[in-house]
């Protein structure tokens, strides 16, 4: 499944918000005929998902001010970039591009004027503020001869059309664009203020694809029927401050297991075979390619989902979301599992409605907390009769990067994998499914180990440096 083109795959870059803006800006009572300057210094810059800086000649770079509810130009407010002598702003614009060169330093400072004109004061409610950085727009290059995967992953990170930038050391990326979070506007005083406080948020967003993946099933005996609607985008929520918080950050496996699971969404039914979907044949046009089996609705199978070390819990809303599209919601739950930090603020953050946290500090399971994990809300509405039949599949993103917790996440996954059941409990089928990419000499052991353990370890997918592994 790996792109054969050594133009079609690239690297996640990320732009990063590196001195975020002030928490708030305060502006003189009305009443007041005259514009009024507030001065923001932001810091930016480009690095790997891990925060290492890419370096590179140089890229177009673009910074806007939005409103932040509709992230449209906000009336009545304009920026300009003072600082920058190859930046291009109007008088009237909400927005100034600039070039970025690595050469100048690791970071480019920033000096924005926002001018408000009078009439902002006098609206009922002042929009909030959002800062956006992205890749200043071109040309749309000509089209390129790329697989199902990287039309899938440009759509994921909303970069269908930007040129890849060629690094030093000869990698290839495509740079994701981030918007900081919302800075509050008020009126109090007779002068133009701005907080000392930063905000503490950087916002990504994720759209996942709005039409089924020509591998597929569109019958109607299938649990995945075509989608109905189109996805809105999926907000994930960093916070720059944390550098040492691994759950705080939107990591590369995490983007590569929504789009395996948006390309296979049948994946998500551990009681579907995924070798139809092996590296042998992936490379060929979708039309040829073998269907991923279909998932009947008539057996009764519920669907759950649970994801390890969930973090921002990309993985999990787009399972959730994935599933909902194709109308198996009503047979689905999706359940994000991590230590107790990270549940009580980055889940909390992150997770959007219908879906569960909990805390799972990893090791051997007691079949009451398997039970919980596995059954969630179901464990307490045994009457349905058609539970006899369950699905279970564990999810895990960039989980494998430290060599020293292999032992603890393996033992979680025999425990859901292989529980110690009694015989009356409803068949279930299992499966975990974990994205991988190499960070550190020897993190590739674990799938020794996992066979060492008696799993199946296949691994079913990969684009680029994302590998995604089955244990079964």
């Amino acid at each position: 499944m790996a792109e054969r083109a050594a133009t079609a795959s690239f690297r996640f870059g990320r732009l990063r918000l590196i001195r975020l803006p002030p928490s708030s800006i305060s502006l003189p009572s009305s009443g007041s005929t005259a514009q009024s300057t507030s001065f923001v210094e932001l810091a930016v810059g480009v690095t790997d998902d891990y925060g290492t800086d890419l370096m590179f000649d140089s890229v177009g770079l673009r910074i806007d001010v939005l409103d932040a509810q509709t992230l449209q130009s906000p009336p009545g407010v304009t920026l300009r970039l003072t600082n920058s002598p190859s930046s291009t702003s109007s008088p009237d614009s909400n927005s100034a591009t600039f070039t970025f060169s690595p050469s100048n330093g690791p970071f480019h400072t920033l000096k924005l004027s926002l001018i408000f004109q009078p009439s902002l004061t006098a609206l009922p409610a002042l929009p909030s503020l959002t800062f956006r950085l992205s890749v200043a727009s071109s040309s749309p290059p000509a089209p390129a001869k790329e697989s199902d995967a990287t039309r899938c992953i440009r759509t994921l990170i909303n970069e269908s059309h930007q040129d890849v930038v060629e690094t030093w050391d000869e990698k290839r990326y495509v740079l994701m664009s981030v918007r900081s979070g919302a800075v509050e506007v008020k009126v109090a005083g007779k002068e133009v203020k701005v907080a000392n406080e930063k905000v503490q948020t950087a916002i990504r967003t994720i759209h996942l694809p709005s039409s089924p993946s020509a591998s597929s099933s569109t019958e109607s005996n299938s649990s995945f029927a075509t989608p109905t609607l189109s996805s809105r985008p999926i907000i994930i929520v960093e916070r720059p401050g944390l550098n040492n918080s691994t759950g705080q950050r939107l990591w590369d496996c995490a983007i590569g297991m929504s789009a395996f699971l948006s390309l296979f969404p049948h994946a998500l039914d551990a009681a579907v075979p995924l070798t139809s979907i092996g590296i042998q044949n992936y490379d060929e046009p979708s039309s040829k390619r073998r269907r991923v089996e279909n998932v009947s609705r008539a057996r009764g199978r519920n669907v759950r989902v649970v994801e390890l070390g969930a973090g921002c819990a990309l993985a999990s809303m787009a399972a959730s979301r994935i599933l909902s599209t194709y109308g198996a919601a009503s047979m689905a739950s999706v359940l994000a599992t991590d230590v107790e930090a990270t549940v009580e603020t980055t889940l909390k953050e992150n997770l959007e409605a219908k879906l569960e946290a909990a805390v799972l500090d990893w090791g051997e399971l007691s079949q009451d907390t398997v039970a919980n994990v596995t059954q969630g809300t179901r464990r307490r509405r045994r009457s349905d009769a058609t539970d006899d039949e369950t699905s279970l599949t564990a999810l895990a993103t960039d989980v494998l990067y430290n060599p020293s917790s292999h032992c603890l996440l393996l033992s979680t996954m025999l425990s859901l994998l292989r529980p110690h059941q009694p015989p009356s409990t409803p068949s279930t089928h299992r499966r975990a499914l974990v994205a991988y990419k190499r960070r550190t000499e020897g993190d590739d052991g674990f799938f020794a180990h996992a066979k060492g353990a008696g799993l199946e370890v296949t691994k079913v997918w990969e684009w680029g440096e994302v590998s995604v592994w089955s244990f079964v």
